[in-house]
């Protein structure tokens, strides 16, 4: 698969989510120049700062989570491949002579090495420390093999066979669950799969040294395809820090060319929680503050979705604040609750940014709640585009009223006609891009929580495909006034036209209205006419442009 070609962000180490690389080095292309200053406010797995490095630009990775900053420093520092191997070497002859082999000497070295305990798990967890997570015998050996790094290397090469440690850890503990077809190879641990520390039914023990030389010879292909562009000029333009989106105060105002981030979805995954693990091998600290920075919904503080919500507007007004006019920036997200898209879209309007549109983004993953939940769980996401420009224009709001629900049927029923059966992915990127786009996202957040229950109440969903279909027997809706319907569907065609810097004539209008309103009473063409008229002006080119809020109504030719 080409997603995962690049050695530098897969098999290096695990995380919970990873932006599709290629996908965000189009991205970087598109709204930057190479010697421009990328950010990243939660950067996570690091792909957005490394491809931007990769690309010639300059780039700031900032993450709440002090993981994501120790491996992507890490992984980014120009690194001497010999010495390296021979460290690697001094390391694996050290374990392979002090290798605790009998329950008399795994005792003993547990009493010699030190290793963490007492650290608190989620409350979710099978167990309540993180020692409860191995057994003695992988103890031993995790405590001997951190050791061994420790006290034979240092600098650079200590941070990456630490990397190397970090990475194995993933595998070297109670929660791994191998596949029933691919076997350990191609396993994981339940931290990652069913997002909680899940003890597996049946642990197994994977042998450390021979995962060990895999996770060496991953590293090394990283660093050699990385070597070209991550030098000794290059990392100066590199920075990695541990800091929360909320708060960009190292960084001045308008300096950032362009920003692409994935930011936490409500209450989808515990980063921090999650990490418990890794964070005290590595004797990486969390505060209490941290802990309160964290933009997530839940987690060991319990926070509201009014908390996240307000963490989430002050990261969208720093990100106003740091980049510069005229620039851009794509948020990426994936939520079934429209209140968190409401969020999102209305205070990136009110700190002044301007929306550009939003293309939906397989990320061609099932994850264990989407194979146990279908309906309920997406995989995949929005990438919504803003620009940072002086006099932004609103979004024009189309009023609803009763009407609402009839015309979310409506658009699920489009994409059901249009794909001969659609996904919940499918139908919730529609409803939401739509909902931004005719400003009805506020309607929306009050009225749905979670839009599965509607769709389960009028259509039938396949098992096999997880599709929805119209039910057998059952006729499209076609009880929404016809203007209403046209206003809907000519608003929301003209506004990705505007975005595209494209006119359409009138033909090319009909042309693709048509197709939308055939599930109803199909309109005349002077009506189609008469609702564009309220809509758009016509230009002297005999072309249509929707017209901004301020503007007049044109009624003349």
């Amino acid at each position: 698969m080409r997603r995962q070609s690049a050695r530098r962000h897969y098999g290096v180490h695990p995380y919970f989510t990873r932006q599709v690389w290629n996908v965000v080095q189009e991205y970087i292309k598109n709204y930057s120049q190479p010697g421009d200053l990328i950010l990243d406010p939660f950067g996570g797995s690091g792909v957005t700062a490394i491809e931007a490095i990769v690309l010639g630009r300059r780039a700031i990775h900032i993450d709440i989570n002090p993981l994501t900053i120790f491996w992507v420093n890490a992984l980014a520092q120009p690194l001497d491949l010999n010495e390296f191997g021979q460290a690697y070497d001094r390391v694996v002859a050290g374990f392979k002579r002090l290798v605790p082999k009998s329950e008399a000497e795994i005792q003993a070295a547990l009493r010699k090495y030190p290793y963490p305990s007492g650290h608190p798990l989620p409350k979710n967890s099978d167990v309540d420390t993180i020692e409860q997570l191995f057994s003695d015998r992988q103890l031993a050996e995790l405590a001997l093999l951190k050791h061994l790094i420790i006290s034979r290397s240092d600098g650079i090469i200590r941070d990456n066979l630490l990397l190397m440690f970090s990475g194995l850890l993933n595998r070297k503990n109670l929660t791994f669950h191998t596949d029933r077809v691919r076997g350990a190879a191609g396993g994981g641990s339940g931290i990652m799969k069913y997002y909680r520390y899940r003890i597996a039914p049946q642990p197994i023990f994977l042998d450390t040294m021979h995962y060990w030389g895999v996770r060496y010879r991953r590293v090394v292909s990283a660093k050699k395809e990385l070597a070209p562009h991550f030098t000794v000029d290059t990392i100066k333009g590199f920075q990695a820090y541990q800091g929360t989106a909320a708060n960009l105060n190292r960084i001045a105002d308008e300096s950032v060319d362009y920003v692409y981030t994935d930011p936490p979805y409500g209450a989808k995954i515990q980063y921090l929680d999650l990490s418990t693990m890794w964070l005290a091998w590595l004797d990486l600290p969390v505060s209490d503050f941290d802990r309160q920075q964290e933009i997530i919904e839940g987690g060991r503080l319990e926070k509201t979705r009014e908390e996240y919500s307000d963490l989430m507007a002050q990261s969208i007004r720093e990100l106003y604040r740091v980049l510069k006019f005229d620039r851009w920036m794509s948020f990426v997200f994936a939520d079934k609750n429209p209140a968190y898209w409401h969020t999102i879209v209305e205070t990136a309007e009110k700190a002044g940014f301007e929306y550009m549109g939003a293309v939906p983004q397989s990320n061609n993953q099932q994850s264990f709640k989407k194979v146990q939940y279908p309906s309920s769980v997406l995989s995949g996401q929005l990438i919504i585009n803003f620009r940072k420009v002086r006099s932004p224009r609103a979004i024009m709001k189309l009023d609803l009223g009763d009407d609402a629900t009839d015309l979310i049927l409506e658009t699920a029923e489009n994409v059901i006609a249009e794909k001969n059966g659609a996904t919940i992915e499918d139908i919730n990127s529609e409803l939401i891009i739509k909902g931004i786009e005719l400003g009805f996202l506020d309607l929306l957040s009050k009225k749905y929580d979670d839009l599965s229950p509607l769709l389960d109440a009028y259509f039938d969903l396949d098992g096999e495909t997880q599709k929805y279909h119209l039910p057998a027997n059952k006729k499209f809706k076609s009880a929404i006034p016809v203007a209403l319907r046209l206003r809907y569907f000519l608003l929301s065609y003209l506004k990705r036209k505007r975005q595209q810097k494209f006119d359409p004539d009138f033909s090319e209008i009909v042309q693709n209205i048509m197709p939308m309103l055939k599930n109803g009473i199909t309109p005349e063409e002077q009506t189609i006419l008469n609702v564009l008229k309220d809509l758009a002006w016509k230009m002297p080119s005999g072309r249509w442009r929707l017209r901004d809020s301020d503007q007049p109504r044109f009624d003349g030719f």
